[in-house]
């Protein structure tokens, strides 16, 4: 069983979002979630990094739940539960770190409308294919993780893609998957998170945060299989420049066939354009720094450098 919490604004939602573990996190934990890392995730929950902020497309993502739901609710005669649409939360009784917010609950048509019947919706916006063979993962996850916490026994993924394109999965809850989903839950819990455990860098941008820098004189010997992806690199490079310059070769010889004109035609077809940007304006920093060296002092500020990785 769950408890329901109810909240007076998103901000009191967000900070009971800090207390365990989401559905939509548990993808990343996984390490199937192609927008986050575990280490990632691990930096964002112990308070090292802050919040990413909404960017427009989270706020499209948000704000189009209605409309997915919607959606679902015209193709299969569901009753989207309203109340729903509000910051509300189950969280586990037994393990109270597992905590989830459904998109929508809904009833099947003609179901008895009680807590029992109730079922989970999520409701996706996307740009990519997708299809109910090629569900995302971490979608599926988020399901489950939302079933298994809630109790609820049923569910479904729905998702909008470009705006232009409607499509949805029903699920039941996979018990047996549930109770993976929980041993990994609590271990990232138990072990990162309250146990202070750092996860291993996952990608480049995790190696990027931890070591923002190098140590100066620091060096590692290359084994067999880094030299050899140390050789292949330099074959790839090679074949790219070669690539690169028969496309600047082809380029210019367009070019130059076209001259002064904008469109290169091929009957009624613009098969290329060839055409003058806008005048631009930019501040000319060198020179106010050479007039006013002791005023540009107070503006000037130090970026910290990014590590450049150089092929020998």
């Amino acid at each position: 069983m769950a408890q329901i919490l109810k909240f007076k604004d998103r901000s009191e939602w967000l900070d009971a979002r800090k207390g365990g573990i989401g559905a939509s996190e548990v993808g990343t934990i996984l390490g199937i979630n192609p927008f986050s890392t575990p280490y990632q995730l691990w930096r964002l929950k112990m308070g090292i990094d802050p919040p990413k902020e909404e960017n427009f497309a989270m706020r499209a993502g948000h704000y189009l739940e209605d409309a997915v739901a919607r959606f679902y609710a015209d193709e299969t005669g569901a009753h989207i539960i309203q109340a729903s649409a509000e910051d509300f939360m189950y969280v586990s009784k037994d393990k109270p770190f597992m905590r989830v917010s459904p998109d929508r609950t809904y009833w099947e048509q003609g179901m008895r409308k009680s807590e029992a019947n109730k079922r989970i919706l999520e409701c996706k916006t996307t740009q990519r294919s997708v299809t109910e063979d090629s569900v995302p993962q971490h979608w599926f996850v988020q399901l489950q993780m939302n079933l298994g916490v809630s109790g609820k026994e049923l569910g479904a993924l729905a998702w909008l893609i470009q705006g232009r394109e409607f499509g949805f999965k029903h699920y039941a809850l996979d018990r047996e998957f549930f109770a993976f989903l929980e041993e990994q839950v609590e271990r990232f819990w138990t072990d990162n998170i309250i146990g202070g455990q750092e996860p291993l860098p996952y990608t480049v941008d995790d190696v990027m945060l931890k070591y923002p820098r190098h140590i100066e004189g620091k060096c590692i010997q290359a084994g067999e299989d880094i030299l050899r992806n140390v050789e292949r690199l330099k074959e790839v490079r090679d074949e790219l420049k070669r690539f690169n310059d028969e496309k600047d070769s082809l380029e210019d010889s367009l070019k130059m066939s076209m001259l002064d004109a904008e469109l290169l035609m091929d009957g009624d077809r613009v098969v290329a354009t060839w055409k003058t940007a806008k005048d631009s304006q930019k501040f000319n920093a060198k020179r106010f720094t050479a007039e006013n060296p002791e005023l540009a002092k107070a503006y000037i500020e130090t970026s910290a450098g990014s590590r450049r990785f150089t092929l020998k």
